[in-house]
């Protein structure tokens, strides 16, 4: 009998001594996470809590913010590797590839039909936004919120064309990762904005950008990356107190925290400024190699308009914290997610 997802188990909210409480008693154990020992569980909180910067330990802020933000590094980052794997079948499958052969052909490309590209564009994101996070597990073959999966698979003979069906789901996944539908869809050009990001980079920048969770950006605006937005609705973003005259831009507030790393990473995945960060990436896969977090890393100098200065602040917090520990951290399969509300910042 196939297994039944259950709904999430949803937390009263909590303040930061009682969410320590929390990952003791489900054994979310960091230095068990970076020698492999445990996986991470799938714990997803909907903000921080108000009283993190309160702590007198440093070290308890720091595991606080560690345990939060890993498991949702790690979710997204599953959620991208589910279609990436689907992708590359497709891609590999037009080039006549075997399933289980490493060498590609020649490149591939989609020309999708002009009535499913116009449905693609109109469902793609605007200005880098994505459908608002899920705080749910799904049942098995049906895609997270926010992914590309909305169409079924189908299975495609070595050589052949796409299906309809496969023809819909890449057209809509190319708009929603900055790609024109309407036009010939390159499959490896695809392929190259989507993939996952290093667990420790997204853990540094997060923390860099928001004093380990304690900025008022954080705590008002699930807002960690640092990441600006020019809307003139007031939902949108909160104000710097520090704003030069003629500066429009505000730091853009989310709904919950995993809403704020998909964008993160749909950012880096799609943005100009972070090309050659996505080529790097890329090259690695080619050879073969491990995503390399501090060589990454030497692209994002565009990400921060303190350039390289930003890039090795980032390098040090990663090398300090002995964050790449987590690069290889897997999450747990257990079939539920606990869903943890936390007494906000008012």
């Amino acid at each position: 009998m196939a297994q039944v997802p259950q709904p999430p188990a949803v937390q009263p909210k909590l303040d930061a001594q009682n969410l320590l409480a929390l990952f003791k008693e489900k054994n979310f154990t960091l230095d068990e996470v970076r020698t492999g020992e445990r996986p991470v569980p799938r714990i997803v909180l909907a903000g921080l809590p108000r009283d993190l910067g309160k702590m007198d330990s440093v070290d308890d802020r720091k595991q606080i913010f560690v345990n939060t933000m890993l498991p949702l590094v790690l979710l997204v980052n599953e959620e991208i590797e589910r279609d990436r794997a689907r992708l590359t079948a497709l891609r590999d499958s037009m080039k006549g590839i075997p399933a289980d052969a490493a060498k590609a052909g020649g490149p591939a490309a989609v020309s999708v039909n002009a009535n499913v590209a116009a449905a693609a564009a109109v469902d793609a994101p605007v200005g880098g936004k994505v459908v608002a996070a899920a705080v749910h597990t799904p049942a098995p073959g049906v895609a997270p919120h926010g992914a590309a999966e909305a169409v079924p698979a189908t299975v495609t003979p070595a050589g052949a064309a796409l299906s309809p069906l496969d023809q819909v789901w890449v057209a809509r996944l190319a708009a929603r990762y900055g790609m024109d539908p309407t036009r010939k869809i390159d499959l490896d050009a695809l392929l190259r904005r989507v993939d996952v990001v290093p667990v420790s980079m997204a853990l540094a920048q997060a923390a860099e950008e928001s004093g380990w969770g304690t900025s008022r950006f954080a705590q008002h605006g699930n807002a960690l990356f640092g990441q600006l937005t020019w809307s003139e609705e007031e939902k949108e973003g909160i104000t710097p107190r520090n704003r030069h005259p003629g500066d429009t831009s505000r730091f853009r507030k989310f709904e919950d925290l995993l809403e704020c790393v998909r964008v993160y990473m749909q950012n880096l995945n799609t943005h100009d400024a972070y090309a050659q960060f996505r080529a790097t990436r890329a090259t690695l896969r080619k050879q073969g190699k491990p995503l390399d977090t501090l060589l990454l890393l030497n692209t994002l100098d565009k990400y921060s308009e303190l350039g390289p200065v930003y890039v090795k602040a980032v390098r040090s917090l990663i090398r300090t914290n002995n964050l790449r520990d987590f690069d290889q951290a897997v999450l747990h399969n257990e079939p539920e997610q606990i869903v943890v509300q936390v007494k906000r910042a008012s």
